[in-house]
């Protein structure tokens, strides 16, 4: 940290022992849980199947992605930043819809209520944020073309509601994978207590990074909010 970086990858790579952390964190928590849990004739196991990967994995690289590209200026670099961020978002996002109709057939085939839990409360708001949070971060990527409808004056605030309801999507699917790692259809003995330090390691780096990593000219806040946000 310190200089900008010279380019997208350079931006995006981890460059620190904190960010091979959470980098090897997301990569086994996103693989391991399916290797452990998936069963092609069990309906249920792709729910924590695709919502490892998607928030445990994709997700968390995207918001560090999202995080990290902060300190890149306008152009071409951003832009190409921007991009990968936007794709592993979408990703993750088609991941989360897959496990939700995952749990919610199989409730439904099993005959059992839905969004009764405090995981299950707390991931439905989570799912409705993860499809929030996208949608508004296609408006705010100006390379669409749909910032052009917003009036310009308004333009970093929607930019600025993007980085917050991401960053706060991501901590309650963080909150939500969390409550389930101790029920007994998904607990694995000691490898879930590998996948609770993990989480740990995940949500302290996404802290870290919030705050550590440069803003350069756009200073992630309502207060704060600059017209330059509208060359990207």
């Amino acid at each position: 940290m310190g200089d900008e970086p010279a380019d997208a990858l350079a931006a995006l790579w981890p460059r620190s022992l904190a960010d091979l952390a959470v980098v090897g964190a997301c990569a086994f928590f996103g693989f391991t849980v399916p290797i452990s849990l998936f069963d092609s004739t069990v309906l249920f196991t792709y729910h924590p199947t695709c919502m490892s990967l998607g928030f445990g994995l994709l997700m968390t690289l995207g918001v560090g992605a999202g995080l990290k590209l902060r300190a890149l200026g306008p152009g071409a670099e951003r832009v190409r930043a921007l991009w990968v961020h936007a794709a592993t978002q979408t990703l993750a996002l088609f991941l989360a819809l897959g496990g939700f109709v995952a749990i919610y057939r199989n409730k439904a085939i099993h005959d059992k209520p839905h969004f009764t839990t405090t995981h299950g409360k707390l991931g439905l708001l989570t799912i409705v944020l993860t499809v929030l949070s996208p949608t508004i971060g296609a408006v705010a990527f100006k390379r669409l073309g749909l910032l052009d409808a917003v009036p310009e004056q308004a333009r970093p605030l929607v930019k600025a509601v993007h980085r917050r309801l991401g960053l706060f999507t991501w901590c309650a699917g963080a909150l939500a994978t969390s409550l389930a790692l101790p029920h007994p259809a998904v607990d694995q003995g000691s490898l879930t207590s590998a996948w609770q330090v993990s989480m740990f390691v995940m949500c302290a780096g996404v802290a870290f990074w919030h705050f550590t990593e440069p803003k350069g000219a756009r200073r992630d806040g309502f207060a704060m909010l600059d017209t330059k946000d509208s060359q990207s």
